[in-house]
């Protein structure tokens, strides 16, 4: 099946009368165009609204779900946003859907790196509602790896507490403290987490213990180019890192080369997702979109909180592995003002 075929499947079952999902249902009359009728292309999509973040905080999941799924929601996987740029958003994707937005994507990209298999991980990060540790075990098991060893991190506690607060230093000695012992303790290969929690791993663990670690999983925020060198130069000298952007909302798009000039690049992989930078200038750097075309949540148009440089990669082994001829480097928060590489938002 090719993307326009693909593509036209998924409009056709959101929008089908009888068992197509409520919020479309509701919306088709409302839109200057006939979906079904006028949208045959991924390039078509921008032809939507932008999508409105109001429906995702407002209404129930099943509002977004085709019909023909509302009798079988048994092992839906649901997910959050995290919460940085308002009231949170809810989503939910078919087993099928999850799979293929975040197992898959990592799987591809880490043949491609070589990202060693078989080690066990650990993953510091949220473990709800945010959908990161639900990828974050899945990914383990699609690498051979048993469950993951995980220290819980939440993220909108965090944000809470003013930087440099007795109580925010308490929060992230807790999480430190418990990441330190499972390392001492555990034959871990394998670490899942943020840039800033991985730089303080770096600084204040035994060289025996990072020599150990042969592939970083990282994701959460921006990276800069100085802790990109410092990452497997330094303190991680026998690993492997690969970083991911995305969100709950969309899944993930993973790097698909190691790091150099210029940053990694992201790439969306399979038919399922698609990424738009809209540079008004021409520039090639622009407002970062992207559509969800999965069988269970239809999301066109839907505006990021981040800019990024549009790419061409040009690597023929990452085209035949399934990812995307087009993707974006140096995403990074609209409002964030010195120089930073995305190490992942997902």
């Amino acid at each position: 099946m090719t993307q326009d075929q693909y593509l036209q499947e998924i409009i056709a079952s959101h929008f089908d009368p009888k068992w197509g999902a409520p919020y479309w249902l509701e919306t088709r009359a409302t839109l200057p165009f006939d979906p079904v009728r006028d949208i045959k292309t991924l390039s078509d999509l921008m032809r939507f609204p932008p999508f409105p973040p109001s429906v995702l905080r407002e209404r129930p999941i099943e509002a977004m779900i085709p019909k023909a799924y509302h009798d079988s929601l048994a092992g839906f996987v649901t997910a959050e946003t995290g919460g940085a740029t308002g009231v949170p958003q809810s989503t939910a994707y078919h087993p099928a859907d999850f799979h293929d937005a975040f197992v898959v994507p990592f799987h591809a990209a880490a043949k491609l790196l070589a990202f060693p298999k078989d080690r066990h991980w650990l993953y510091i990060g949220p473990s709800g509602p945010h959908v990161i540790g639900k990828a974050a075990r899945a990914c383990a098991r699609a690498m051979d790896s048993l469950d993951p060893f995980t220290v819980d991190f939440d993220p909108r506690w965090v944000r809470k507490l003013a930087k440099g607060s007795l109580g925010h230093t308490r929060y992230l000695e807790h999480v430190l403290e418990q990441a330190q012992r499972v390392l001492n303790t555990q034959h871990i290969g394998v670490l899942f987490s943020t840039p800033p929690v991985l730089e303080v791993l770096g600084t204040r663990l035994s060289r025996e213990v990072r020599e150990e670690i042969t592939g970083i999983h990282l994701g959460g925020m921006a990276a800069s180019d100085s802790f990109w060198e410092q990452l497997t130069g330094v303190w991680f000298p026998n690993a492997v890192a690969l970083s991911g952007y995305g969100n709950s909302l969309a899944g993930v798009c993973p790097q698909i080369s190691p790091f150099g000039d210029g940053g990694p690049v992201y790439v969306p992989h399979g038919h399922r997702l698609a990424l738009d930078v809209v540079a008004p200038d021409g520039d090639g750097r622009g407002r970062v979109c992207f559509h969800r075309l999965d069988r269970a949540c239809f999301l066109p148009h839907v505006v990021e909180g981040d800019e990024a440089e549009g790419v061409a990669h040009i690597a023929s082994e990452a085209v035949e592995a399934g990812f995307h001829p087009l993707g974006i480097r140096d995403p990074r928060p609209i409002e964030q003002q010195q120089e930073m590489r995305a190490g992942g938002l997902y």
